[in-house]
């Protein structure tokens, strides 16, 4: 095996590289063919909007939702490639994983890391369960924000390196495009090019002059919407989309209301009057315990591991400039990860992924170490010697076979709602109306985008009371056995219909039913 890592240093960094990318497309184009393109809620809105957008039909698509880029690309996409929307968002999963690929790499090659650490580092990003094996197969906004957020991160390494104005554009031009994917990217936009006043080996003039070089095209794009706002009377910041959720003057109080409301609920329900005081402590700490939570489902204990061996290990050697860059980009990505908590009170692990980029990069530096200090270990047969051969054979066997899961097709059910919607779609030859509670499945159906208003079982439960349920031939709902008052309720009130088959996921914890009008029966509303 170690004679296999040692050939490494005999390709090119080139041939290396490209073989790296090729890879990395093989990969993600299984995981689309495996999965089928897997959607989550928020998913359908973008693919939905995107149809429109192909249509011409610009209003209606905004309307959908209002942070279309994601959703424009899709579009574009289909009307280039001919392929239809669905394929289009998978070939776009595949094109923003290879991108973000070869710029991982590039920040390895930049912070001084050779063809192992290179090597090192693509393995530990292919073998992530959750980057590669939970979120990449998901259609969404985030495989975009990712290629652009690491690209941005090259070129802003490359123009602290060298103050040329093509790497100041292209820093700003791929931030920008991270940050319409994903609003939060405004942060790295913002504050990331705050670092240059730290370079010591300019003097301050030089470094008043650096940060207007790396932010000229955001200062003209800045005074663009401000005389906008400023000629045209009829527009606000309500006609830019999510950046008025950045540029609200109400932004520090959104903050605290949120914060002090869920204080005060804590402090009356939970804590009493004799500890109503640790209110606010006590969530605060809930977020910190949420945000170490996330941060390990994201980055993965080995690779937090290496990360912290890279830190420590003086022996382990990475370029102090790229070092202190992507401190700092862990910095405002923990930030980014306080603000949402706190506003919204919901951290998805998805929003935790900028981060463990970085830590997965520091750890690829202490991987490739491990592997080059063994190699030369070789003949070696002490105690400690083949501790460490063990430990890293056991790493290399866990992150091989972490690679290896990814591509594996999902166990028997986890496809359980596409299964579902071509069940009613093979079953409902005439077309009948059928009520959905859950988006992804409607989508999947191939029904026309009707949107739920929030809760499904709500919605069913309107349908129910205003008898508007008699509408509909056939009927699917989710069940969960954690409510199981819930099947109760269906059977006093769907005596019009029976169940015609159930789906459900592979541990069992979500279910598909299927309910069909009995035969003869013509009840309407």
């Amino acid at each position: 095996m170690f004679q296999l890592i040692l050939s490494i240093n005999n390709i090119s960094s080139k041939k290396l590289k490209l073989s790296i990318l090729l890879i990395s497309i093989l990969i993600a184009a299984q995981i689309q063919y495996i999965q089928h393109g897997w959607i989550n809620p928020d998913s359908v809105l973008y693919l939905e909007a995107a149809k429109l957008f192909a249509e011409g039909q610009w209003k209606s698509g905004f309307n959908i939702f209002q942070w279309p880029f994601y959703s424009l690309w899709i579009a574009g996409t289909h009307k280039v490639s001919g392929l239809n929307i669905h394929h289009s968002a998978q070939f776009l999963n595949v094109f923003f994983f290879a991108i973000s690929t070869i710029s991982f790499i590039t920040i390895i090659s930049l912070a001084g890391g050779n063809k192992i650490t290179m090597a090192a580092g693509a393995l530990i990003l292919f073998s992530s369960s959750y980057v590669v094996g939970d979120v990449l197969e998901m259609l969404m906004r985030d495989e975009g924000f990712w290629a652009f957020y690491l690209t941005s991160i090259v070129f802003f390494i490359q123009f602290y390196k060298h103050q040329r104005y093509q790497d100041a554009l292209l820093w700003q031009l791929s931030a920008i495009f991270a940050m319409l994917f994903r609003i939060e990217a405004i942060m790295y936009l913002a504050l990331l090019p705050l670092i240059l006043l730290t370079n010591k080996k300019l003097a301050w003039t030089d470094r008043i002059h650096a940060l207007i070089k790396v932010n000229f095209l955001n200062i003209l794009i800045a005074l663009g919407v401000a005389t906008t706002l400023t000629l045209n009377k009829h527009m606000t910041m309500e006609n830019f989309g999510r950046l008025k959720e950045i540029f609200s003057t109400n932004l520090g109080n959104e903050f605290t209301h949120n914060l002090i409301t869920r204080a005060n609920i804590m402090s009356s329900e939970v804590l009493g009057n004799y500890l109503e005081e640790f209110a606010v402590p006590g969530l605060l700490l809930t977020f910190i315990l949420a945000i170490v939570v996330k941060i390990f489902s994201a980055a993965g204990f080995v690779n937090i591991g290496l990360a912290t061996y890279t830190l420590k290990c003086r022996q382990v050697v990475i370029d102090p400039l790229v070092s202190k860059i992507l401190y700092c980009v862990a910095l405002i990505s923990l930030i980014n990860m306080a603000l949402i908590i706190t506003k919204v009170f919901v951290l998805s692990t998805r929003y935790v992924v900028g981060l463990g980029f970085i830590i997965m990069l520091f750890a690829s530096f202490s991987f490739a170490y491990l592997l080059s200090q063994h190699t030369n270990d070789v003949g070696t047969n002490d105690k400690k010697t083949r501790v460490k051969k063990w430990l890293i054979y056991a790493m290399m066997i866990f992150m091989v076979l972490g690679v290896v899961k990814n591509i594996l097709p999902k166990r028997e059910g986890y496809n359980y709602l596409q299964e579902a919607a071509s069940w009613v779609a093979n079953n409902n030859p005439q077309h009948s109306p059928v009520f959905f509670d859950d988006l992804r499945v409607q989508y999947y159906a191939g029904a026309p985008y009707k949107s739920l208003g929030g809760d499904g079982w709500e919605l069913f439960q309107d349908h129910i009371n205003s008898k508007k349920i008699n509408e509909y031939n056939m009927l699917v709902l989710s069940i969960s056995p954690k409510y199981p008052e819930r099947n109760l309720y269906i059977t006093q009130h769907l005596t019009h219909y029976e169940l015609m088959k159930k789906f459900k996921n592979y541990n069992g914890k979500k279910l598909i039913h299927i309910y069909q009008r009995k035969k003869g029966d013509e009840t309407l509303s």
